[in-house]
């Protein structure tokens, strides 16, 4: 029997899944078996799997689409319940080189404290930038850091980098870990976003090691940096995560985490106030509602609503404005993007060295709730291209800070009793 099942994922994504199972395939090893799992696509993967490749992989058709960790655990039962040693799940859109496989395979055996080794993974578009190494979980922050994102790949990074999870795009897991443990399959509650997250913080409780490799390399296909048409990703994004710090926050930590989780959900819902995105709001005040009361899995549809992200503002107002002169402020990669939105936004507005001569002056900053300046003698704005613009801006920013503390004294003590439930 061959060690290695491999599992990958696929959802109605026909034109990148071929060339994945075709990278494996292109392996300097033949030691390992290939199981793709069709999430109920709509498009014609399973035909184009099935004509393309045959019996090379064994296809498992799904009825309904579980999300990525019930589609994922669809073939990480039958890998583990096989028997096999090592599992290797793989995004449809990854792709891996020749050597990753037995470079991966290699490591484990001979480390056998590691539970999850991943690929060092790279910018399909941009192979020469590192999209990830891996990430680290901050408790103090609730946030998690994704390592060496968007790096040049100069040669200097260490061949083995220490982390506390991988993303499940490109990454060998221990079957003993799964089988002999309480890490087991993928945390398929979560439906997406997070689950690989928590995979692998189970697994470092577990007292296993994750590392990502060097030699062991990926191509990822990030998601086009386009608006969504749905509010899918923000509800569970902010559902899963609060319940991971919920969750799996060190006791002695938890009042501080109550405080930081529920602060960086105001701040995304008093932004999407400020810019007039009232179904990016409600939906936050969905996934926060259901993060309290324990809610998992596929969420009901109505939670789900037409992205309403927009610059609407900023874009009318810019029209009747020809020139403008920008302050950076340090904020550098900022300006790069604002540069590019205000060209598109007014093809006929530009960008003067003369101060005194603009018709605008925008000033970069981290945060514009955080501006003191409300003389509107110039545009503040940040990088998420927040700014204030009139005197209802500045009194939004004005009552931001009121607003928030009435905010974290209104459900500080809730979120705590929903902790402790959750935590038993």
């Amino acid at each position: 029997m061959n060690p290695i099942g491999i599992v990958i994922c696929n959802y109605n994504k026909s034109n990148f899944v071929l060339d994945c199972i075709k990278s494996i395939l292109e392996s300097n090893v033949d030691n390992y078996d290939i199981y793709v799992v069709d999430n109920a696509s709509t498009d014609d993967s399973v035909e184009q799997i099935k004509k393309t490749y045959g019996d090379q992989v064994t296809l498992i058709e799904n009825q309904e689409n579980l999300g990525g960790s019930g589609g994922f655990n669809t073939g990480l039962r039958i890998v583990r319940d096989k028997g096999y040693q090592y599992f290797m799940c793989l995004d449809d859109d990854a792709m891996i080189d020749e050597n990753a496989l037995h470079a991966l395979h290699e490591y484990m055996e001979a480390n056998p404290d590691v539970g999850m080794a991943g690929c060092r993974v790279y910018h399909m578009q941009m192979p020469e930038y590192i999209q990830q190494c891996g990430l680290t979980i901050d408790f103090d922050n609730c946030t998690a850091q994704t390592l060496y994102a968007d790096t040049l790949e100069d040669g200097t990074l260490p061949d083995v980098i220490p982390c506390d999870t991988v993303a499940t795009c490109a990454v060998m897991v221990r079957g003993s870990a799964i089988r002999d443990t309480d890490v087991g399959i993928m945390p398929e509650d979560n439906f997406i976003y997070w689950d690989d997250m928590e995979w692998g913080h189970r697994m470092h409780l577990a007292g296993y090691r994750t590392v990502t490799l060097g030699n062991a390399k990926a191509l990822h296909q990030m998601g086009a940096n386009v608006k969504k048409p749905t509010t899918f990703l923000n509800y569970y994004m902010w559902r899963n995560c609060t319940n991971f710090f919920m969750r799996y926050t060190p006791e002695e930590k938890i009042e501080q985490m109550s405080l930081r989780t529920l602060g960086s959900i105001f701040d995304a819902m008093y932004e999407s106030m400020f810019r007039e995105e009232h179904n990016n709001m409600q939906t936050i005040s969905y996934a926060l509602q259901d993060a309290l009361q324990g809610a998992r899995g596929k969420a009901a549809e109505y939670k789900i609503l037409p992205n309403d992200a927009n610059d609407d503002k900023l874009t009318a107002y810019l029209q009747d404005k020809r020139s403008y002169f920008l302050v950076e402020d340090g904020f550098s990669e900022d300006a790069l993007y604002l540069r590019n939105f205000l060209k598109k936004a007014n093809p006929a507005l530009a960008e003067t060295t003369q101060r005194d001569q603009a018709d605008v002056i925008f000033h970069l900053c981290q945060n514009i709730f955080r501006v003191n300046d409300l003389t509107l003698e110039k545009v503040y704005i940040d990088g998420e291209r927040n700014c204030i613009l009139d005197q209802d801006d500045a009194l939004m920013v004005k009552n931001y800070g009121y607003s928030k503390s009435l905010f974290l004294y209104m459900n500080q003590g809730i979120f705590l009793a929903a902790a402790k439930k959750l935590r038993g």
